[in-house]
Parts: structure tokens; sequence; C-alpha cells
């Protein structure tokens, strides 16, 4: 079991990293909310590992890690943090950081590198501390052996004794090695291969039965398929050649850590992060190199991936036609559009980046708070007309679709939305408003009577509106009848074919003209109208009519 410390001035974050580790059945988290609290579990309990976040009110992770190392204490520090700029990355490793992990991204995937990084951490300052006390012991095993030697000589059987002492001590080096989680191997100066362990023979299935005592570089085969300097051999005689396979390639004057593509991984390609350092002798002379290489092609392709989705949103970002912006919590422009800084009459983002969005473009700086209440109700808002202005002052309606979005702890970072210039859209309504206003108003006092009536899906013929006219030539008030099919409405109308006539000009928007006699009760003929009947949009038509029975009586005479 993993005896971890966690310190972290929140509370939640404590509690959510404490029950993931500690579900995997490996860990046993202690949690601090400071550094000195933390300071004060590390003195009454047996710790392993240190996490740590940087940000916190008395002390930050960095001055607990400095802090930790002046005690001498090697034991891993992880430094957990939100906050990824460069130099504090930089501050955290020469300080004495074993990783540098940052907070957010995928929930799952964060905390299973943690744990993975915790092991790693754990795994290795065991391995070193074992290696040095191996070392200690080897030391204090040659110092009395130079001390006695005389007596060493004399009895044989205890020179045979301490030989075998020293032979098990470098057998548990070895299986030190062997089960390092990275894929390790180390050759002598002349290239034999002296040790192959289990991770290298996972990665590559070249056995180290197969590979121990191979020279002329044997270990190349695995990842190259053929006979190569690598970056080992750097180390032992500084390769120039090697470069051209290796990239970020960094050293300190002893080791050296690169990255590079290896062809004939187990017949997949696969990227690799190694690292290089010598072995020396007691008299410190290089007697030999080793190498470690870790796959990091996951991160890579995730790497890849994420620079592919950025280069997506930023493209769409720079052709979204109605413009794009986000604030932050204070409510001040952190990103824009290129539509969005034309569609204000600014020259570039420049101009307005960090500004308040309240004062620059609200024509009322104060409406933003009305807006971002309407918001809290639920949370976003759709096609709100807002009174925004130019650069020149120059006020113009707008339509914008806004919603918070939150951070990694679920606490609102800002707004972010899209702004829509409306006013040209607005005024085409207002227009359309006052035609169909000034349409109605001729409907309404033409001197002909209009019907309008709508084509039902089941073929009924509603009347669905008339003027004054209507009342005025037929004597009745036609407001009772509306809603009503035309044969209810005017059953006297079923004789003329009338209905069918009208259904027919809803369906094929035919212009029908048709004269309509009108008899008394007594036979007589009454009244004589002249219709007129057209499509004014499907399946809605409008009946015009007036009384010609004065020019038809006299044409007739």
């Amino acid at each position: 079991m993993i005896s971890v410390l966690y310190v972290d001035d929140e509370p939640d974050l404590l509690d959510i990293t404490k029950l993931f580790l500690e579900r995997t059945g490996e860990f046993t988290v202690y949690t601090a909310l400071s550094v000195n609290e933390g300071f004060q579990i590390l003195n009454s309990h047996p710790i392993d590992a240190i996490i740590s976040d940087y940000q916190m009110p008395e002390k930050d992770g960095i001055e607990f890690l400095k802090s930790f190392r002046s005690l001498q204490d090697k034991r891993p520090f992880i430094l957990f943090t939100g906050r990824g700029r460069e130099e504090i990355v930089i501050e955290a490793i020469n300080s004495g950081a074993d990783f540098y992990l940052q907070k957010g991204g995928d929930v799952k995937a964060q905390f299973a590198e943690l744990a993975l990084k915790v092991r790693q951490g754990v795994s290795r300052y065991q391995a070193e501390e074992l290696l040095r006390r191996n070392h200690e012991e080897l030391q204090a095993t040659n110092q009395e052996l130079a001390a006695s030697e005389e007596e060493l000589k004399a009895n044989f059987e205890e020179l045979s004794t301490s030989r075998e002492a020293l032979w098990e001590s470098e057998h548990r080096l070895s299986d030190i090695i062997n089960f390092l989680p990275d894929a390790t191997f180390a050759i002598d100066a002349q290239g034999t291969i002296l040790i192959w362990n289990k991770a290298i023979e996972e990665m590559t299935g070249f056995k180290a039965h197969d590979m121990i005592g191979k020279t002329n570089y044997e270990y190349a085969i695995p990842f190259y398929g053929e006979r190569i300097p690598i970056l080992i051999d750097y180390i032992l005689s500084g390769l120039p050649h090697v470069e051209h396979r290796y990239f970020h390639i960094q050293s300190d004057g002893l080791r050296i850590s690169a990255e590079t593509n290896y062809p004939k991984h187990q017949g997949v390609p696969m990227t690799a992060w190694c690292i290089a350092s010598p072995l020396f002798n007691e008299k410190s002379e290089i007697i030999g190199a080793i190498e470690s290489i870790r796959d990091i092609t996951v991160q890579k392709e995730n790497e890849e991936n994420l620079k592919k989705s950025e280069e997506l949103y930023r493209s769409v970002i720079e052709n979204i036609q109605d413009g794009y912006y986000r604030s932050d919590a204070e409510g001040n422009l952190i990103l824009a559009s290129p539509s969005f800084i034309r569609l204000f009459g600014y020259d570039s983002l420049d101009e307005v980046i960090h500004q308040s969005i309240a004062d620059t473009f609200y024509h009322e700086p104060s409406h933003r708070k009305i807006f971002l209440k309407k918001m809290e109700n639920i949370g976003y808002l759709e096609n709100e007309e807002i009174m925004v202005r130019k650069k020149d002052g120059t006020p113009f309606l707008v339509g914008v679709s806004s919603h918070f979005y939150y951070d990694q702890n679920g606490k609102i970072a800002g707004v972010e939305g899209i702004f829509r210039n409306i006013s040209t859209q607005k005024q085409a309504e207002k227009e359309l408003k006052e035609k169909e206003e000034h349409l109605e108003a001729i409907i309404q006092n033409s001197p002909f009577g209009i019907f309008t009536y709508q084509l039902l899906d089941d073929n009924r013929l509603v009347l669905t509106g008339h003027n004054k006219a209507a009342d005025i030539i037929l004597g009745i008030k036609c407001d009772s009848y509306l809603g009503e099919t035309i044969e209810d409405a005017f059953p006297h109308l079923l004789k003329s074919g009338l209905p069918d006539i009208y259904k027919k000009v809803a369906q094929t928007g035919e212009v029908i003209t048709k004269t309509e006699m009108e008899y008394s009760p007594d036979g007589k003929l009454h009244r004589i109208f002249e219709v007129i009947v057209f499509q004014i949009s499907k399946n809605r038509i409008a009946a015009f009519f007036h009384d010609i029975t004065g020019t038809y009586t006299h044409d007739t005479h």
C-alpha cells in the first residue's frame, strides 16, 4: 500500500482525489489544506509520496517543495496544479519536483495519469534508495576489504563469504533494474549488452537470454531492424550522425534525452522518449552506459489530435459570419471572431481585447446587468434584442444568443455567444407591417364587398375575413359567420355552384369572374352580383363582389 500526502486549499478537490486514488486499492491518502498542516502529517505518518497544489494562500507549492527538499528528503514530490505557465514548470523542476501535472481536461484520464505518476515516483524512489543502500553496503564492504586485506588473504573462507555477499548485492541491483517500469538496457564500454530488463522484453518481444552478451549494435535491431548506433552510443563515443534520428535533444553534460520514431516496434511504428546515462567505476571512469525508453505514441497522438481540434476551432471562429465573443467572469472581452470586430467597426481585436463589454459595446451599459439577470434564470438567452453601438457611436440593434461557460470547479467563468445585426431585418419587418396595415386599410375602405376563405385539408372552405362593404352590400353582420364553412354561412350559394368554384380557385390559383343572381322569396329577380375570385396564397382566396343589378337591368331593356 502506497501512503500519499495531498496538500491543496480546495476541500472538494482533496476529497475527489482521495476518493479516486483510494478506490484503486493501491493508495492511502492523507489530505491537508495548507503547507503547515502538510508538514504536521509528514512528521506523524509514514508518507511515501507528496502531491501538492501550486497556488495556495499561505505558502504555494514551490515554497513547500523548496522547504521539503531543504530537509534533504528525496521522497517523490508531484506538483498538481491548474497553473500552466512555463516559468512555474521550470521552477518546479529546478526545485526538485519529480513530476509536474496540470489539472483540467478529461477527469478520468487526469487522475489515472496522477496515479501513474505516484506509482512511478515511489517505484523510482524506492529503487534509488535501495541502490543507495546497496552502494553504501558495497563501499563499506570495499573499505572493510581494504582494511583487512592481509587478514582476508590468510582466511580464504572468509574472503569467499565476502565475495558471495558482493555477488548477492550486485544481483539485487540487477533485480532492481529488471523491475523498473521503463524499458531499460545497459552495455559495457565495448558495446556488449549487460542488462535487458522485463519492460524492454515486453516492449520489443526480444528476451533477455537472447540479448545479454550480444555486441555489434544488437540492441538496435528490435527498434530499427538493423545494426546502427542509437542514443546510448552518444555516451560512449558521441557519434554525431545519430542526431538525424532524434529530435528535442537535451543534455546536462552527462545524461542525454531525446524523442525518436521507431519503425520496428513489433511491426508497428512507435514514438518514444529516451534517456541515456554513463556508468562509472570507483575511479570515476566510464565503464558503460544505460538507456531507458518510454513509449509516448498515445501521448503524441493526443497532442496531434488536440492540435487539429484547436486548428478546427480557430478556423470556425475566424470564418463564422455572426460575431462570436467570449468574456471573463468580470465581463471583459477575452476572445472575439474577426466578424465580431467588423460588426462593431473596429480594425483589430487589439483595440477592444480585455475591455468591458458593457462599456465598450452596449448603447446603454446598464442594460448588460438586465441581460445577465435574464440569463441567470435559465443559463442562456436566444435571439435577445439589445441596442449596441459601433466604434463611432452609431447605435444599431442586434440579436444576441449567449450562455454561461464554467471552469473545472463548476463555477461561472464567463459568457460566450454570438451577436447578429438585425437592424435591416427589423426595418424590413417594420416596412412589411406598414404595408400590411396600408393594404388592410384599402381592403376595409374598398367600395367592393370582400370575403376571404381558407381551404382546409378536409376540403372544407372556411370564412376567415370580410370588409365593411360586405356588411353594407349584403345588409348583414358577417362577423357571426367567421370560422364557418361557406355552405353553413351562405346556404343559398349551394344552387349557384360557387362553393365548388371557390375551392377550385384555392387549389389551382385560377382567376374566375362569375355573375350571381339573387331571387326574392316570390321567385322574382332581386339582385345581381358580379363576383371575382382569385388565390392570395396557397389554399387561401379572396372573393370581390359588387351589385350590378342596375347596370344589368338597363342593358336588358
